[in-house]
């Protein structure tokens, strides 16, 4: 096995926990569930792992606040987009959630 694939299958497995902790842990200390998805970010910078779709709505860009919707963040459905807005910093995200239409064949 190569071992950069190894150790990307490990951060990928740490991101995943980090993620799962944060949202058992935001109920209660939501500044440790921001601080486990800082530390997410700094391993996905470091070692060039994307997060998948799911995980990138977990959280804010630019507070890094761990979001739960309804809580602290707000989702709307508009022409085609997901619109979600952190309520702590006011930020606001936009997301595709219809598939493309398929292209036209000649």
């Amino acid at each position: 096995m190569n071992p950069k694939n190894a150790n990307n299958n490990m951060v990928v497995s740490r991101i995943s926990k980090l993620f799962s902790e944060a949202e058992v842990m935001f109920k209660d200390h939501p500044e440790l569930s921001k601080r486990y998805v800082v530390l997410a970010r700094k391993l996905s910078t470091r070692y060039k792992v994307k997060f998948t779709s799911a995980q990138k709505k977990l959280f804010c860009k630019k507070c890094n606040s761990y979001l739960k919707n309804g809580i602290n963040s707000r989702v709307r459905l508009t022409s085609g987009k997901l619109v979600q807005t952190c309520l702590v910093c006011n930020a606001v995200k936009r997301m595709d959630y219809r598939k493309s239409p398929a292209k036209k064949r000649k």
